[in-house]
């Protein structure tokens, strides 16, 4: 695995708290070359005010070797669209203050910004069945990429929570879909209940042809994968991740819990990035 440099283009406030940064130069071209480029991306976080760098590599085993903070300032984040002829390629973040890393980085940055990427890929829920997706405001890059991704032909429904109504905004996906915004009216992030009671209510009449895709906070998938068995829902038809957790940054969730995922669910990944294909 490389590390490549990502050179910020443009940045895209399309919603008051996302904020869409458009990468070029030859990083992004190298690193769409370099191995799985999607859904998914590892990138790295230079100190506030310091230029990139980057951990050392080990050439005898081909692993890095993070010192210091260096570790803890890995995020990953969903590629929201890649041009690799282009040298191109845009991600969103959530705009949320600027006390953390990465948040801090997305309010200062500027065109000619850098950031480093390790690598991507990761498992995309599978084509078919009924679609069945809930997410907040940190998944809804992957959830809109996921809508564009499906064939015309999908059927299913959606539910996102959002800050409030200014987050709403209008989303390609087939016509067969219906989206559903669940405003928390300003509440903090985490506080509310808006995902679960949307799972509560939701009337699952032939599990085995949901395909549920779940990514919040961490109490929201935790409930959603034990609905999801009470239901009935077959776990090859579930992909379930938490995107953060209200107590730990990124890195300890992932060693606390690998950010509550279990082996055994939906293990299907966009045709063209398996990660085998490279």
């Amino acid at each position: 695995m490389s590390a490549h440099t990502l050179i910020v283009k443009e940045i895209l406030d399309y919603t008051p708290r996302m904020r869409r940064v458009v990468f070029h130069g030859e990083g992004v071209r190298a690193y769409a070359a370099d191995g799985p480029a999607v859904p998914n991306i590892k990138i790295y976080f230079p100190r506030p005010g310091q230029e990139l760098d980057f951990p050392q590599l080990d050439a005898s085993t081909g692993r890095w070797h993070f010192a210091g903070d260096q570790r803890s300032r890995v995020r990953t984040y969903t590629v929201r669209w890649l041009d690799a002829d282009a040298s191109r390629m845009a991600i969103d973040f959530v705009r949320h203050g600027d006390e953390g890393l990465a948040s801090a980085w997305v309010e200062r940055i500027s065109a000619g910004s850098k950031l480093g990427a390790f690598g991507g890929g990761g498992r995309v829920l599978k084509p078919g069945g009924t679609a069945l997706m809930f997410g907040d405001e940190t998944a809804l890059p992957a959830i809109s990429d996921t809508l564009e991704q499906m064939p015309e032909n999908q059927e299913g429904e959606v539910f996102i929570e959002v800050a409030d109504a200014q987050e709403i905004h209008e989303l390609r996906a087939p016509a067969g879909i219906r989206i559903t915004w669940l405003s928390r009216a300003g509440a903090p992030a985490g506080s509310t209940h808006n995902l679960i009671n949307a799972m509560e209510s939701y009337q699952v009449v032939h599990p085995q042809q949901i395909h549920l895709w779940v990514s919040a906070e961490s109490e929201v998938v935790r409930f959603a994968r034990s609905w999801a068995a009470q239901a009935e829902i077959p776990k090859a038809n579930r992909l379930i991740i938490g995107y953060w957790h209200r107590t730990l940054d990124e890195v300890s969730y992932a060693y606390d819990s690998d950010h509550d995922r279990v082996a055994d669910e939906m293990a299907y990944e966009r045709p063209g990035h398996e990660e085998h294909a490279h």
